[in-house]
């Protein structure tokens, strides 16, 4: 059986992270439904949580 695409891409993840920090947003989450659907949760502090993950992508795409 073959392997399930992938349900968000990298690319998707890099323009969501671009476009909130051009929209001066520095803390987010992005979950992933399984139904393929995508949900941007901005907050700040504890309203967000911390994602180990979010602090790579940023990172690597250089988003502050």
């Amino acid at each position: 059986m073959p392997p399930r695409p992938a349900s968000i891409t990298q690319a998707e993840l890099t323009r969501y992270a671009k476009g909130l920090a051009a929209a001066n947003v520095s803390q987010f989450r992005v979950v992933v439904r399984p139904d393929g659907s995508h949900e941007i949760i901005v907050g700040t502090g504890s309203d967000v949580g911390q994602n180990p993950l979010v602090d790579e992508l940023n990172r690597v795409t250089g988003v502050r």
